[in-house]
């Protein structure tokens, strides 16, 4: 887990407890004047340090704001920068053609990694974050189909009704039970799992949405007090 250093000296126990391997990194600021930053893109491009991490041969890199529902370790079986146009199965959407940067197979490499963070104050970002930038540096990744990875690694817990009316999906998530297909759930957007108080979801609710985000507390819940019990006080 990559971390900088303004992470809380709680989290970094709760890590510990876990057993969980971290490195902390220097963030990287966002060389693109925002007027507004309601999607925090400030600290977005430290992302970059996941091509900076030389000690592995291959890196699935997963966003902070995503739960791995099913096994994916046949992603250790892809190409280098093999991704999703995540919500491109969304109506509507069919014209998407940008990678979502939230989950990535990486090859790590120094000199690719040295030549980003020299193109970060040089090429544009299409959305002033570090996905549009990594979209523009990578410019030919939408012709390159084999590097398009299956839509189920990356669904927006938003979109995730409306993936299910489609035939090749399915979530459901009751009675602390799990049924789903869908390998990674992406809670994209604004508002995060951790922003919202479970008290107000209803778990009988047939809204898969909200299922998923009563999926997200449960999950997060257990984690937390199977090893780290005060983490929460």
């Amino acid at each position: 887990m990559l971390i900088t250093e303004n992470i809380t000296q709680k989290s970094i126990d709760f890590l510990k407890a876990k057993g969980l391997k971290y490195k902390t990194v220097q963030a990287i600021e966002n060389p693109h004047k925002l007027e507004n930053d309601e999607r925090n893109f400030k600290l977005m491009f430290t992302k970059l340090h996941i091509f900076e991490l030389y000690e592995y041969d291959k890196v699935v890199y997963i966003d902070a704001d995503m739960l791995v529902c099913n096994n994916i370790e046949e992603l250790f079986n892809h190409d280098d920068l093999s991704a999703v146009v995540a919500g491109g199965l969304y109506p509507g959407h069919e014209s998407w053609i940008d990678f979502n940067a939230g989950f990535l197979v990486v090859e790590p490499n120094e000199d690719r990694f040295n030549k980003l963070i020299k193109s970060i104050s040089e090429l544009p970002s299409k959305d002033g974050g570090d996905q549009g930038f990594l979209n523009v540096y990578y410019s030919n990744w939408p012709t390159n189909k084999q590097l398009h990875l299956d839509h189920r690694f990356n669904v927006p817990s938003g979109y995730i009704d409306e993936y299910c009316r489609l035939p090749d999906y399915y979530f459901e998530y009751k009675r602390r039970s799990l049924r789903t297909n869908i390998a990674v759930i992406h809670y994209w957007g604004k508002y995060k799992p951790w922003e919202i108080d479970l008290k107000i979801l209803k778990r009988k609710s047939d809204i898969k949405w909200e299922q998923s985000l009563i999926l997200w507390w449960d999950v997060f819940e257990k984690t937390i007090n199977d090893s780290h019990p005060n983490l929460l006080a």
